[in-house]
C-alpha cells in the first residue's frame, strides 16, 4: 500500500510541477506564433508527462528497494523518495524547458 502511495504522490506532485512550468514555457516563448511554438509545446507536454511517470516508478522501486534490502521503516522510506524524485522530477522538467524553447527557435 505504501509503494503504490509513493507512486502516486511522486507522480502527481511531479504533474503538478510540469503545469507550473507549463506556463513558465508559454510566457518564454512569448513572441512566438501559435503554428511556431507548438512543436516546444507537444514536446513539453510529452516531456512532463514521462518524467512524471518514470519518477513515479523510480520512487516505487526505491521504495521497495529501502524497505527488502536497507530495513528502512516504511514511512521513512517512502518520505525519502518522494523528496528525492520529486526534485529530480523539477529539474529534468526544467531541462525539457530549455529543450522546448531550443527546439522552438530552431524550427522558427
Amino acid at each position: 500500500m505504501i509503494k503504490a502511495t509513493t507512486f502516486l504522490v511522486t507522480a502527481l506532485i511531479n504533474i503538478g510541477i510540469g503545469a507550473v512550468l507549463f506556463f513558465i514555457l508559454i510566457i518564454s516563448l512569448n513572441g512566438f506564433t501559435e503554428e511556431q511554438a507548438a512543436p516546444g509545446l507537444i514536446l513539453f507536454i510529452v516531456w512532463a508527462l514521462l518524467c512524471s511517470l518514470v519518477a513515479g516508478i523510480l520512487s516505487f522501486l526505491s521504495v521497495k528497494y529501502l524497505i527488502e534490502n536497507k530495513s528502512f521503516n516504511s514511512l521513512l522510506a517512502a518520505l525519502s523518495a518522494i523528496a528525492i524524485f520529486i526534485i529530480i522530477g523539477a529539474l529534468v522538467n526544467f531541462v525539457g524547458i530549455i529543450a522546448a524553447v531550443i527546439l522552438t527557435s530552431a524550427m522558427r
